[in-house]
């Protein structure tokens, strides 16, 4: 069997020494039979090249995609997709849910926030759906649907992912209006130019990778968990010593929980575990939803309805440290970003001002409570630029 495998490894080599590399990639890709255009280009090969001098970090990802793209090829297929939209994950993310780029898009599809908004995806200062590779899977479809339906071409529809369907637009208008990518490539935005050629080295490497003798590993994670609903405030650490599941692991199944904290909701959140910690959770259910501790979570003012309602976290009552701040609100704010940067919930902000909907009026001033020892900091807030609160998002 090894002499066999030489033999035609050898073959391989000879090929490529024979029609050379661009002609070898260009062959296979035309092989793979895809509604979506996999069709060669130069632009494609430095991507190709990248997978390649990064062995490693390409089996990884291969070895990821045995837990993601199941439930993706599924969820693809059943809205009429190609699912060879995959290697789109596979390209912005390297299939993490918990990526997240310089440009504050996140999850397992490097979602923009904008677009999470638009499909009503739930992000504040604990949560971020955009991380739940499920939800994100079925928002990101329908995203697709809709680019879509204005491009009629799966090249540009790729491409408005990256940049917006305003971006492109005006791409295509310097373009003399083609509707054809190459045409348009010179005038796109550098990451809008470049996902495309991306997806089509992905798909590249996923089918490809044996032929450059790149091999899957076992997966070190367990994937068979059991989802268990948890309606008060817990933390990791909790639940981590009650069921000898670490943090990280934790961390790693539950990528939508943003600080380590599940928050209550009125309705619950589901958190998986390891399907054989899980009955260890139900067991000592009551030993988990001891009073969360101050160095687990900080502490927050409690809403007048949780306490009404029972659902406030018990326990010892501490001394309250929050100090109000005024905070007046800018052009281009919204009220998930002011929640993020006084590191508080929507929630919290809406009661304590008394509004109904998420929608902020510019000039409003906004009555925001905080920890009494870092008065300073937020008091400064009111008058740090744009980019300067960009930064703080990104911190967290």
């Amino acid at each position: 069997m090894k002499s066999v495998l030489l033999v035609f490894l050898g073959l391989v080599q000879a090929i490529v020494a024979f029609a050379g590399v661009d002609e070898v990639y260009q062959s296979r890709l035309q092989a793979l039979k895809s509604p979506i255009e996999l069709s060669y280009n130069p632009s494609v090969k430095p991507f190709i090249e990248e997978y390649l001098a990064n062995p490693e970090a390409t089996k990884e990802l291969l070895t990821r995609s045995k837990q993601f793209f199941p439930f993706i090829e599924k969820t693809l297929r059943s809205k009429g997709l190609p699912i060879d939209l995959k290697y789109l994950a596979a390209t912005v993310s390297a299939l993490d849910p918990s990526a997240v780029n310089s440009g504050g898009s996140s999850g397992l599809w490097m979602m923009a926030y904008p677009v999470s908004k638009m499909y009503k995806l739930k992000v504040n200062t604990y949560i971020d759906e955009r991380r739940d590779p499920l939800r994100s899977t079925v928002v990101a479809g329908q995203h697709f649907k809709d680019l879509y339906s204005i491009y009629k071409t799966w090249p540009l529809a790729i491409a408005s992912y990256g940049c917006s369907p305003v971006t492109l637009n005006k791409c295509i208008h310097l373009s003399n209006n083609s509707f054809y990518f190459w045409d348009i490539y010179p005038y796109m935005p550098a990451f809008c130019k470049d996902l495309y050629p991306r997806v089509i080295a992905t798909a590249y490497i996923f089918n490809y990778y044996k032929e450059h003798g790149i091999s899957l590993v076992e997966p070190k994670q367990e994937w068979d968990t059991d989802s268990i609903l948890v309606n008060k405030w817990l933390s990791f650490q909790q639940i981590s010593a009650v069921t000898e599941v670490s943090v990280e692991e934790l961390r790693m199944l539950n990528p939508v929980f943003r600080k380590d904290v599940i928050p209550f909701n009125a309705d619950g959140y589901f958190i998986r575990i390891p399907k054989s910690k899980s009955k260890r959770f139900e067991m000592l259910r009551d030993s988990v939803y001891r009073p969360i501790q101050a160095s687990e979570l900080q502490a927050e003012p409690i809403d007048k309805m949780q306490a009404a309602t029972g659902d406030a976290p018990q326990g010892p009552v501490k001394k309250f440290s929050k100090k109000k701040v005024i905070y007046t609100v800018k052009k281009g704010d919204n009220i998930n970003d002011v929640a993020d940067w006084f590191d508080v919930s929507v929630a919290e902000i809406k009661s304590w001002n008394k509004l109904k909907g998420n929608g902020l009026n510019y000039g409003r001033k906004l009555s925001i409570w905080v920890e009494g020892s870092k008065l300073g900091y937020y008091n400064k807030i009111n008058t740090m630029t744009p980019a300067q609160k960009k930064k703080i998002k990104k911190k967290d």
